[in-house]
């Protein structure tokens, strides 16, 4: 192993940083094209601010608390409103970050809020820019990073509005130019010198060299593609040719004909709706509930019921439901002639002259002026949030009331005559093990996420007139979007008497800043809503990539409830391995119940979270400044009993640092028998004139570097010891 010349604050080491943060910066610029980040300055002045305290070689504890400072500065700044120096901002912070360790903790990635994305993400390119000075300053490499970045940006030009050409000239510009002058300081490693500098003999013809080739690759004339663009590929096929017909590819968006299911579509980023909502939550079409084998139909006729600005009509939730009251404003960019809901919708505030029609099966609500169809531009919605409890849930093990009815269970648990067996068969193999009814739908939901289905919307295969569209997903490709998944689920369900419907709509879309999202035609979407008796229709999510918005969570206070009803009804025990799997396949939508990290924030304030961070910022700084009495210990722990070949070099080397920690450097072109001459004339000694001389022949001679260790390993202990004490 080769020693290490140490960084230092000089030319090379200044362009190396000034280059490192411009070949980072080049990840940050397509975030507004490609994100609903708009605010990407203060990202580039932290990772400014990072790389210039590494080159100036700041200690870490104060470079760590600029940085943090920094951080905090430009949360307030994105998402505060009160001044800085107002600490009562902090305590909203503090219960924002509790709420989202409670968020991480149930996996529940999607309801991170953005205050939180925020500091994560400061904290990654703290990360990076640390990473690439070390590539760069102490490996002497960046090969990678600027493979990676090149493929990053064509990637983001291909597939994204983002013009990546210029991005592409001056990442291959700084790259080249990082490359050229690592390979010089690697030369000069292999020297072992510090006299050999990058003047004008190296600089010059280094600049002239990338400048020319990189102009020749410009204005040189370039071939043909030899591939399709992809974008326009998908853009454009499937659009009506000049008969009116389509070529095999369907347009994504809502549609009303579901009698022939499969087959790939193309994305449309077509913007149907902005919503203004506290919660994120899946927006209502339609549902249907007669499954044919090919696709959904309804399974007749159905009575309209008419109400006015109170629903009146349709109800979701039993008795059992928990839910608390929201409200939605909706701004129609395509206009139906139906209204678009959550679930819970209790009732909408339009123009008096308005009224609504429902129709009773599908409960698709129309909008009517006098007898004619209406679009509306914009509404309110007012609706009941819905809060699952799992354990109330789980309580379901045999069916209600409400599914002695006839109509309901033929309706909700209708299947085709002709279902192939196999697909009852896995029903009741998924299913088999569990007792209670939310048990075995989450056993089916979970089903989708292993067993190698994959999520597609191009190579979706469309069932042949004797194949059932479900056995054939399930079976054969297992290759699908929502409509492949979500069939499926309700299929398996009704296969063993779960009353359940498929349901069409809109996911929640891309936010748009606080409390506003904006829906496309990309965002339509199908999923599952299961009955359980004296809760009503619970919304699932089977479509691998998706996860539930609904709220899914323990009822902690419902211990004693718990315990009488384990009283009336033996129950399995579950073991510690089946909870944690269950926890981890069990979609938890974004606003999910943190009662006990909410406890948590009321009962300790901004001040008990400021003395913790500042007694562990105490403890860092005397590890920091006692680092000359422990590390040498440390040192001895690791490379005292080392057998391998590189450890020698290794002690070697943290013996040089321990020597420049405590005031004795090496300096600038000086040999190692030289500087160790000056150490043992310094501490009255021989010892480190007899290491090097031992280091030297292992180093040099090729010597075996294991034998040279052991014969020293007793001389560099006590010598590191001694310039320590």
């Amino acid at each position: 192993m080769k020693p290490k010349i140490p960084a230092q604050r000089d030319i090379r080491n200044l362009l190396l940083n000034i280059f490192g943060f411009l070949l980072l910066w080049e990840w940050l610029r397509p975030l507004k094209s490609v994100t609903d980040t708009q605010e990407t300055f203060w990202f580039v002045i932290f990772i400014g601010i990072c790389f210039l305290l590494l080159f100036l070689r700041v200690p870490f504890l104060y470079g760590a608390l600029i940085k943090i400072f920094l951080m905090f500065y430009m949360i307030h700044s994105l998402y505060f409103k009160q001044s800085f120096l107002n600490i009562e901002w902090l305590g909203e912070f503090f219960a924002d970050f509790i709420k989202n360790i409670g968020l991480m903790f149930q996996a529940n990635w999607m309801g991170m809020t953005p205050i939180f994305r925020t500091l994560l993400f400061c904290i990654l390119l703290w990360l990076m820019s640390y990473l690439l000075h070390y590539w760069f300053t102490y490996q002497k490499r960046i090969l990678l990073f600027f493979v990676l970045t090149i493929i990053y940006i064509t990637v983001i030009d291909t597939f994204s509005p983002y013009d990546g050409n210029a991005a592409i000239i001056r990442s291959v510009l700084i790259g080249f130019v990082m490359l050229g002058i690592l390979q010089f300081e690697r030369l000069k490693e292999k020297e072992l010198s510090e006299h050999i500098h990058i003047g004008k003999k190296w600089a010059i013809p280094l600049v002239i060299f990338i400048l020319f080739s990189t102009l020749i690759g410009y204005m040189s004339p370039k071939a043909a593609p030899q591939w399709p663009d992809p974008v326009p590929f998908l853009k454009g096929y499937g659009q009506e040719n000049a008969n009116g017909a389509i070529n095999g590819i369907k347009k994504i968006g809502y549609g009303t004909n579901d009698q022939n299911l499969g087959g790939p579509f193309i994305a449309d980023d077509t913007v149907v709706f902005t919503a203004k909502t506290e919660k994120r939550h899946y927006w209502r079409v339609e549902s249907k509930d007669t499954y044919t084998g090919k696709g959904w139909e309804l399974s007749g006729p159905a009575e309209k019921e008419i109400f006015f600005g109170e629903n009146t009509a349709l109800n979701w939730y039993e008795a059992k439901t928990e839910v608390e009251e929201f409200e939605s404003e909706i701004q129609m960019d395509l206009k139906y002639p139906h209204i678009v809901y959550p679930l819970g919708l209790t009732s909408v505030e339009v123009n008096p002259d308005i009224h609504f029609s429902v129709n009773t099966l599908s409960e698709k609500i129309s909008t009517y002026r006098s007898n004619d169809e209406v679009k509306l531009d914009h509404y309110s919605l007012h609706y009941g949030y819905p809060k699952y409890y799992i354990n109330h849930l789980k309580e379901v093990t045999e069916p209600g009331s409400f599914e002695q009815n006839a109509d309901f269970r033929e309706r909700y648990t209708q299947l085709p005559i002709d279902l192939p067996d196999r697909v009852k068969e896995l029903a009741a193999e998924i299913t088999s093990s569990q007792t209670n009814r939310y048990d075995k739908v989450k056993a089916v939901e979970s089903y989708f996420q292993v067993n190698g289905f994959v999520y597609d919307t191009q190579n979706v295969a469309i069932p042949e007139a004797n194949q059932d569209y479900v056995d054939q997903f399930l079976f054969d490709t297992k290759i699908g979007y929502c409509d492949n998944f979500s069939t499926s689920m309700v299929v398996l369900l009704r296969a063993v008497d779960i009353p359940a419907r498929w349901v069409k709509g809109y996911t929640e879309g891309q936010r748009l800043e606080l409390n506003s999202y904006e829906i496309t035609n990309n965002n339509a979407h199908s999923w599952v809503e299961v009955y359980f008796p004296e809760f009503g229709w619970v919304p699932f999510e089977p479509t691998k990539g998706f996860s539930n918005s609904n709220l899914f969570s323990y009822d902690l206070t419902a211990t004693g409830n718990q315990n009488s009803q384990t009283s009336q009804t033996p129950q399995r025990e579950i073991p510690e391995e089946e909870k944690a799997k269950e926890t981890a396949a069990t979609p938890i939508s974004k606003d999910a119940d943190n009662s006990i990290f909410e406890k948590l924030a009321d009962a300790f304030s901004w001040k008990y979270v400021l003395i913790i961070l500042l007694s562990f910022f105490l403890v860092v700084y005397i590890l920091f400044k006692t680092q000359k009495k422990w590390m040498p210990y440390l040192y001895i722990r690791l490379y005292k009993n080392g057998k391998d070949e590189e450890v020698y070099f290794k002690a070697y080397q943290a013996l040089l640092k321990q020597l420049d920690r405590v005031g004795f450097p090496r300096k600038d072109g000086q040999t190692l028998r030289e500087y160790s001459v000056q150490v043992d004339h310094f501490f009255k000694g021989h010892e480190m004139e007899q290491l090097t001389l031992s280091y030297e022949r292992a180093l040099y001679r090729k010597d075996n570097a294991r034998k040279e260790w052991m014969k020293s390993v007793e001389l560099w202990e006590n010598l590191i010891k001694k310039i320590s004490s």
